[in-house]
């Protein structure tokens, strides 16, 4: 069982003194139990059969649910499916991969891979007067995450129903139609082998310099693979500049495409960036594995 304790400068934990979640705190506590072994045995937890689904279930009933989505962080979060929804709460409200200090009270941020918009939400709770751009390819979960921003009432937030490139026009996305909202969507292939589509895409250079953004605190990026072009465009339209921190997920070992990591560091190395690196493999020694590899780039 994962023991959590309680203290220090987390804002997740400040967030609780200021919240009555009585009924929501049930659903924490489930999940710190739960999301630690859930990485490892995700299909065991949230098979229909298993106890913890079935507990996961109970806490999700429609009496609890609504009172959950009314009050988590005061925020409303409509969304597909619990797993997910689980998955997405760890990462970013109580593991903190997208916490960021900035001495701008009104940062700028760019949320790449917005999804349903849970790190939109996060940024809003952590800086109320930021200016969030927020950028989302897929059609049908595009809808959701205007939903959450709408009916949460999120202010300077701007949506994009664009996909992230090196180019504007459009490009090839591959969805899994079973599976609304899935976070394995993207404009690679190989990371997602089912149904393809074709949606806008957009370059950030050329946005940036569209709207005549002077500077941008922080950028989250996690859209499947497509990190590199990205990246490369912001470097060859000297972009890089503008932007202070980012927190990338960059995607090793998609396919069979020869190791690039250290390329895609050295645009930043010569850009005066330092960074940190959070990387799992379990097993170390097992070859050819794809590998999420989390990046935190600043000045």
């Amino acid at each position: 069982m994962v023991k959590l304790t309680l203290g220090g400068d987390n804002p997740v934990i400040k967030s609780f003194k200021f919240h009555k979640l009585k009924s929501s705190m049930y659903l924490i506590w489930v999940y710190f139990n739960f999301y630690e072994l859930s990485l490892s045995y995700h299909h065991w937890i949230f098979h229909p059969s298993s106890s913890p689904a079935i507990a996961l279930r109970a806490i999700f009933s429609s009496n609890f649910r609504s009172d959950f989505l009314k009050r988590i962080f005061g925020y409303k979060i409509s969304f597909f499916d619990y797993s997910s929804f689980i998955y997405l709460f760890g990462e970013i409200f109580y593991k903190n991969e997208y916490y960021f200090n900035s001495k701008n009270k009104k940062p700028i941020i760019f949320d790449c891979g917005s999804n349903i918009g849970f790190a939109t939400m996060f940024f809003k709770w952590l800086y109320p007067e930021s200016e969030i751009y927020a950028f989302e390819p897929d059609k049908i979960t595009f809808e959701i995450l205007k939903k959450n921003v709408l009916q949460n009432k999120l202010k300077n937030v701007y949506l994009f129903n664009n996909a992230i490139s090196d180019k504007n026009g459009k490009i090839d996305f591959f969805v899994d139609l079973k599976s609304p909202g899935s976070l394995l969507m993207s404009t690679k292939q190989e990371r997602m082998q089912k149904e393809k589509t074709t949606v806008n895409c957009i370059a950030l250079s050329s946005l940036i310099k569209e709207k005549k953004i002077p500077q941008i605190d922080f950028v989250k990026m996690d859209i499947e693979g497509s990190e590199t072009e990205a990246i490369q465009d912001l470097d060859k339209n000297n972009q890089l500049n503008k932007i202070i921190k980012f927190v990338i997920e960059y995607h090793h070992n998609i396919g069979n495409h020869k190791s690039s990591l250290s390329e895609f560091l050295q645009i930043f190395e010569k850009n005066g960036f330092e960074y940190q690196i959070d990387a799992r493999n379990i097993p170390i020694n097992d070859e050819n594995t794809f590998q999420d590899v989390l990046l935190y780039l600043y000045k």
